[in-house]
Order: C-alpha cells, then sequence, then structure tokens
C-alpha cells in the first residue's frame, strides 16, 4: 500500500485515515477557516483506502483544533495539503516522545513512525 494521507477524522484515539495522492484532493469548504466549524471530509472520488487504527488508550491524540484560541483555528483544510499545518499529533505520556502526521505521508511510513514511540495501536483497512 503506497497511499499517502489525503484526510482524517479522529474520534478519541481512533483515527481514521483516507488514503490516496495528496496534493489536488478536495471536500465541501477545504478553502474556509476555520477547517473544523466548515470543512467536509475529503470527496469519494479521491479516496483510493480507508484504514482505521485504534491507538492505545494511555495515549494523547490531537489535531489543531485541539488547541484553538475561542473554539476557532486559523487553518483551512487547504493548508493541510500544502503541509503548513499537521493532520494530527500522538503523544506518548510517559516520556512525552510524539509524532506529527501530516498529508501527504505514506501510510506505512505513518506505521512506523508509531512504532517509533511504542504507539500501541490496530489497523483496520476498511476500502
Amino acid at each position: 500500500m503506497n497511499q499517502e494521507l489525503i484526510d482524517c477524522k479522529i474520534k478519541g484515539n481512533m483515527v481514521r485515515l483516507y488514503l490516496g495522492k495528496n496534493g489536488k484532493q478536495w471536500g465541501d469548504d477545504w478553502n474556509d477557516k476555520p477547517y473544523e466549524h466548515n470543512a467536509g471530509r475529503v470527496y469519494d472520488e479521491y479516496v483510493e483506502k480507508i484504514a482505521d487504527i485504534s491507538i492505545n488508550f494511555e495515549y494523547d491524540v490531537n489535531e489543531p483544533a485541539d488547541f484553538a484560541k475561542d473554539s476557532n483555528s486559523n487553518f483551512c483544510r487547504e493548508d493541510f495539503i500544502k503541509g503548513k499545518i499537521y493532520a494530527f499529533a500522538v503523544i506518548n505520556p510517559e516520556n512525552n516522545s510524539s509524532i506529527m502526521i501530516y498529508f501527504g505521508e505514506i501510510f506505512e511510513d505513518i506505521v512506523k513512525r508509531l512504532n517509533k514511540i511504542k504507539a500501541g495501536y490496530s489497523v483496520y483497512i476498511a476500502k
């Protein structure tokens, strides 16, 4: 599987990765800020695979909106495509090691990076 991260959805420590070719993907209102209140998910025509990753409950998983001032980030989904901001971060609470995952990263590399910080996880390929 050589697909790149083109979108994601986070619910607690579950992360749904939408995989395809980064750069030209689009979704509803992807050029509107803040992304967390405006942007829909990537359009189906860009999605080649979907992978759900369940990350160890003890780890922290967050996205830029989690640190937004007054509940509004300064980012639109287009900023993610261009690599201006990370898609999500995973933090090991024992030693505070962390990784930031960006749009365009290859799925296998994301898994290798999770291994590097010893983030226990399971993967389900949904599509």
